[in-house]
């Protein structure tokens, strides 16, 4: 049997990141079109900065890497998180915005690894390299840094059960993946929590929320022309643009205006990822909303496999109307 070693990670095409005091590696990004807009594009960066940050800190290239067969290993996202701000949120972000990204990647045991990012707006020179002194960990999980996105995503290596579907996928570790040098997350900051607490109860309501006041049960179906990745699986960012979509039709069941739509402020994205589907798979959506004491709407989106019933993933948006 071959064994693989994987090459040296380098960075291809992006501004490279700097590592600076506690491990937090930093870049400036320039919002270009294919980052922004009323869709999962910044979603989807996000992605790709949680990969990169992972490759710099673990010494290994996430974009080849396989076992020691030689198959295909995928980082994959079990658990994202999006927090805005009342200065910065992803519907604000427009071409030639310049970000400063800050990211920081933590053990969670195993061959699991939870990535954050502090996001800013950056107003320095072009080409300039970030700095300032990035939040401590503890600082970070209090989410009331100003003027900033904060991204929690929690990876686990994947692969294929089988060729030709994207069903069953199991867990795998690449070879030469190391996470033992990296800060352990504290217990009360783990994601592990809340995933098996969401896959448990099927979604993100507690006890004592009120009732939703509206339901709404949708069909979609996995399109091949827009939601694999380049691999074939369905992309994780589709997640999102789905259950946007599905708010898209409880906010139009309303009576919403679709430019109010585009005028909201998701102030919280939250998105649990269970399984992953085939293209032209047949997916029931349901959605539940509730309004909360401040005013915001909670809105829960479920998605199921219709062959089977089985969970796909989860999700909680925390919006913000616009006035009318």
């Amino acid at each position: 049997m071959a064994t693989y070693q994987p090459a040296p990670f380098t960075q291809v095409g992006r501004p490279a990141l700097v590592r600076g005091p506690g491990d937090w590696w930093g870049r400036v990004e320039l919002i270009t079109p294919a980052m922004c807009g009323p869709n999962s594009l910044f979603v989807g960066q996000l992605g790709d900065w949680t990969w990169d940050a992972v490759g710099a800190a673990c010494h290994l290239d996430p974009y080849s890497a396989v076992d020691p067969a030689g198959n295909p290993v995928y980082l994959s996202f079990a658990y994202f998180r999006v927090q805005a701000c009342r200065e910065l949120s992803v519907e604000q972000l427009t071409f030639g915005d310049r970000l400063r990204v800050r990211s920081k990647v933590l053990s969670c045991g195993g061959d699991s690894v939870l990535t954050v990012h502090q996001i800013s707006r950056y107003e320095g020179e072009s080409g300039a390299t970030p700095s300032g002194t990035a939040a401590s960990t503890d600082d970070f999980f209090r989410y009331d840094t100003p003027d900033c996105l904060h991204v929690e995503t929690f990876n686990r290596w994947i692969q294929r059960s089988g060729a030709g579907t994207n069903h069953g996928l199991r867990r795998a570790t690449p070879v030469g993946f190391r996470a033992d040098h990296l800060e352990q997350i504290a217990d009360e900051y783990t994601p592990r929590r809340i995933v098996s607490s969401v896959r448990r109860a099927a979604g993100f309501r507690s006890v004592g929320e009120p009732p939703p006041q509206v339901r709404l049960a949708l069909t979609y179906q996995v399109s091949a022309s827009r939601d694999l990745n380049g691999v074939g699986l369905l992309y994780f960012a589709s997640y999102f643009s789905i259950v946007d979509w599905a708010v898209l039709q409880l906010w139009r069941s309303l009576g919403r205006s679709v430019a109010g739509f585009l005028r909201r402020r998701v102030r919280d994205r939250q998105v649990c990822l269970v399984a992953n589907a085939n293209a032209d798979d047949l997916l029931d959506v349901e959605v539940m909303m509730y309004r909360d004491v401040s005013g915001e709407d909670v809105i829960d989106v479920s998605l199921r496999r219709g062959q089977d019933g089985s969970l796909l993933a989860v999700a909680r948006q925390r919006i913000t109307r616009p006035a009318d």
